[in-house]
């Protein structure tokens, strides 16, 4: 590790929201989380560490937060768009960070912020694309990726997206299948890691692979509050046409160098909102997640937090 990389993590690892950041417009809260976090903490050098399984970046500290339910339910309950100062990230250590929008659709039913524009909804945020874990031996590639959407004078809506926890064999595109934030489903967990994840937030939550849209129908991207909030059940982002180009004839380079090539303005994720039975869902369009800005790897992307959001009592979903 060369001094100036040291010293951008040192800096990283060190950093907390300004005083009274909570309270700032979305656009001024965009402006310092890329500026000054992400941006502003790229090394002199180009910055590309290399890729790490959970327990092996800082294994006592990783243990220490594994082994105590005050320490994992902080997953749950932070709010801050920041990472607890010296806090290691147990899963997705390496990621790539863009300036995203998200462009909601006229024909939404949902409010808050997957409403049509005219209603509040659409934002402009950040999405950091990662892995759960380094890729090794015949295991599968899970590539998952958090949403920061941000509001007028408020917290941050943060959403986490995944194909699955099985992954994706040897496939590394990251845009081959699609997303969601419900990974419910039934499967098996096929990693060691894997499973001791799974049974350690069992501890903290009853429900901790499904992550709420609550969250993003409760204010309208100005701040205001929603008086009757309507929700999908789930969310579904499915690669667009561009961005399935991305990775083609790349699978064997490190996905944040090919990230690093996507030009500002490609539809990254037609987003869907889904109710009912796996058997009879209903599908209704929402938006379009676009990047504004190119994707950056530095030791501040790595800090970005995003808050694991549980089911509160459940607001009714889009009529039918």
């Amino acid at each position: 590790m060369t001094p100036s990389e040291r010293r951008a993590i040192d800096a990283a690892e060190g950093m907390e929201t300004p005083p009274g950041y909570t309270g700032w417009t979305a656009a001024e809260k965009h402006a310092w989380l890329w500026e000054t976090l992400v941006v502003g903490t790229v090394p002199a050098e180009p910055w590309l560490p290399p890729l790490v399984l959970p327990f092996q970046q800082q294994p006592v500290a990783e243990a220490g937060i594994a082994l105590r339910s005050s320490q994992l339910e902080k997953a749950i309950t932070r709010t801050s768009d920041v990472m607890e100062p010296g806090r290691p990230k147990l899963i997705h250590a390496r990621g790539s960070v863009a300036m995203v929008e998200l462009a909601t659709d006229d024909r939404s039913p949902y409010t808050g912020l997957l409403a049509p524009p005219e209603a509040g909804g659409g934002c402009t945020g950040l999405i950091r694309m990662s892995m759960v874990q380094k890729p090794s031996g015949k295991k599968s590639h899970i590539p998952g990726f958090g949403l920061k959407l941000l509001i007028d004078g408020h917290e941050s809506a943060d959403l986490l997206a995944m194909n699955h926890t099985v992954g994706q064999g040897r496939d590394f595109d990251m845009f081959s299948n699609t997303m969601t934030n419900d990974l419910t489903e039934t499967h098996s967990e096929i990693r060691t890691a894997q499973r001791l994840m799974a049974r350690l937030f069992n501890r903290v939550s009853d429900e901790p692979r499904r992550l709420t849209a609550q969250h993003l129908v409760a204010r309208r991207n100005d701040g205001a509050p929603v008086t009757d909030p309507v929700t999908p059940l789930r969310l579904v982002f499915r690669p667009t046409a561009e961005a399935k180009k991305i990775f083609k004839g790349r699978s064997d380079v490190d996905f944040r160098r090919v990230l690093a090539d996507v030009d500002p303005g490609t539809p990254l994720y037609a987003v869907d909102g889904e109710n009912g039975a796996a058997d009879e869902r209903t599908v209704d369009p929402i938006g379009v997640i676009r990047t504004t800005g190119a994707f950056v790897s530095s030791p501040g992307g790595d800090r970005l937090f995003f808050r694991h959001v549980q089911d509160e009592a459940a607001p009714p979903s889009a009529p039918r």
